[in-house]
């Protein structure tokens, strides 16, 4: 659930994850079609669930694929696709019973064999959702209606993952044409007739829809609106319904009749993944990074990019989680001159360049900002540019040595499991260390009580060592049309489903 840095943060979250289950006042009718139009801050990249991928994809899947376990607003996991499931004592195997009265769009059954085939094909096509799958070792149809999934170890996140896009399932008819036509079991079909690629899609009801979960509009319109200017004046005008826009237009939108809600949002900073020195041999020292923490002025670029609205962070967990330490925010106050000590102690006295890559569509002065405060304490900063919509690709690809990203801290071991173990998807470089190794296995086992103090020393020891450089979490503005659309999200809800938005009656 990482994906590049945007000013318009909440579009992103708006359409985040797949549904769970609703309440009766969805059921209305209309004797019209009610339509639903919302923003995105960018364009779909693939519709497929095996390629994987950042919640700007998310926003899409969700609404025409259906996933084997459900994310509940407080991240509780409930039924999906799988009616029930259960472990064996050691954890080492998990049952899922699946649903029998679901069909995909196509017409074919949704039975085991569908979702074996799916979550076989996720373990064998690289990228995010196999690294999210990784502790799966092997699976079987173990019954009518049953799947089992072996584990090489415990794995407490791997329901979790199951409610997102590793855990949706396509018809394996459609399995090869699967990246530009998606077919699922989800509440909508994409009209593609009526979508224009990187602009705009459009969704209808899907007539084989089975899932409790019902959906209060007829018809969904999704915009990719990836500048920030065109968001905020497509939301303030009423051209959507719904979505995300800076903090700083709260007044504006409340004097346009919005409804408003203050979200958490991701966390900004420097993602310093080539830890090993592969490309960049500095990097390898832990001095080094240390050097970068102290070099970069997080309140400074948190009042200039964000108009301060957010909270200075340190570490990469989420405020509230077991894991989260507040102590740890003060750690690497803004100090150039200790920066410029630490990189002189590390051997590199004259400092060194550092080639990263940057975009130019969201929040483009975020970038001469880094590059100059990085040039205060000797690292010279070389941007090389990239399209804005090959930025998760090229970056999760091991192409640079560190980027500017952000990050939306949700489960821990889900995040700990993606950006700290050697085979996650956001450690492109798969760097190992054996203090995080031998602490994730504990943490694997460990009953709730000890485990809150195992993520806690591990997130600890992760700031210690400036694996990251991380700088604020912001917060983000959900809007909507109040006299259309109702929203009722949570003061903590990390998330605004897909399934949150429903009719005014």
């Amino acid at each position: 659930m990482a994906r590049p840095r945007r000013t318009a943060l909440a579009a992103v979250t708006a359409l985040a994850l797949v549904g769970t289950a609703c309440s009766n006042a969805e059921k209305a009718t209309s004797t019209s079609a009610r339509v639903l139009t919302l923003s995105a801050p960018s364009d779909v990249a693939s519709w497929d669930p095996a390629v994987g991928a950042g919640a700007t994809s998310m926003n899409y899947l969700q609404a025409v694929y259906s996933s084997l376990t459900t994310l509940g607003n407080d991240l509780s996991i409930s039924p999906g696709l799988a009616a029930k499931w259960s472990y064996n004592a050691a954890r080492t195997k998990l049952t899922l019973t699946i649903r029998d009265d679901v069909s995909f769009s196509d017409g074919t059954k949704l039975d085991a064999a569908a979702v074996k085939a799916n979550l076989d094909r996720g373990l064998a096509t690289p990228g995010s959702t196999q690294s999210a799958l990784a502790s799966v070792a092997k699976v079987t149809e173990a019954g009518p209606g049953e799947v089992e999934l072996e584990l090489k170890k415990p794995d407490p996140g791997l329901l979790y993952q199951l409610a997102l896009v590793p855990g949706m399932i396509a018809s394996p008819k459609a399995f090869a044409t699967l990246k530009t036509a998606p077919v699922g079991s989800g509440p909508y079909l994409l009209d593609a007739a009526a979508s224009t690629r990187g602009s705009s899609y459009t969704f209808t009801r899907n007539p084989r829809y089975s899932l409790p979960v019902t959906y209060g509009f007829d018809k969904l319109v999704i915009k990719a609106l990836p500048d920030t200017n065109a968001m905020v004046n497509a939301t303030l005008s009423g051209q959507v319904d719904g979505g995300g826009i800076p903090m700083a237009g709260l007044d504006q939108a409340r004097s346009s009749g919005l409804a408003t809600k203050e979200m958490p949002g991701l966390i900004l900073g420097m993602w310093i993944v080539d830890r090993a020195g592969k490309l960049a041999p500095p990097l390898a020292q832990v001095k080094v990074r240390q050097a970068i923490n102290y070099g970069l002025d997080a309140e400074g670029i948190l009042a200039a990019v964000d108009k301060g609205n957010g909270d200075r962070r340190t570490q990469m967990f989420a405020a509230g989680s077991p894991a989260y330490v507040a102590a740890l925010n003060s750690r690497y106050p803004y100090d150039p001159g200790k920066a410029r000590r630490l990189l002189a102690e590390a051997g590199y006295p004259d400092g060194f360049t550092l080639t990263m890559p940057s975009e130019n569509t969201y929040v483009p002065a975020l970038y001469p900002i880094i590059a100059q405060q990085l040039a205060q304490i000797g690292i010279k900063v070389v941007y090389k540019p990239v399209s804005s919509t090959q930025i998760t690709q090229q970056y999760l690809a091991g192409t640079y040595p560190a980027f500017m990203y952000t990050y939306t801290a949700t489960e821990n071991w889900l995040d700990a499991s993606l950006f700290l173990e050697k085979g996650g998807a956001f450690n492109p470089f798969h760097v190992a260390d054996p203090t995080i190794a031998r602490l994730m296995s504990r943490i694997a086992v460990a009953d709730d009580g000890e485990r809150g103090k195992l993520f806690q020393e591990l997130n600890t020891y992760v700031v210690e060592q400036a694996w990251f450089a991380p700088l604020y979490a912001s917060k983000t503005l959900m809007v909507w049309k109040k006299d259309k659309v109702k929203l009722d999200v949570g003061d903590d809800q990390p998330y605004v489903f897909l399934r949150d938005y429903q009719p005014v009656v």
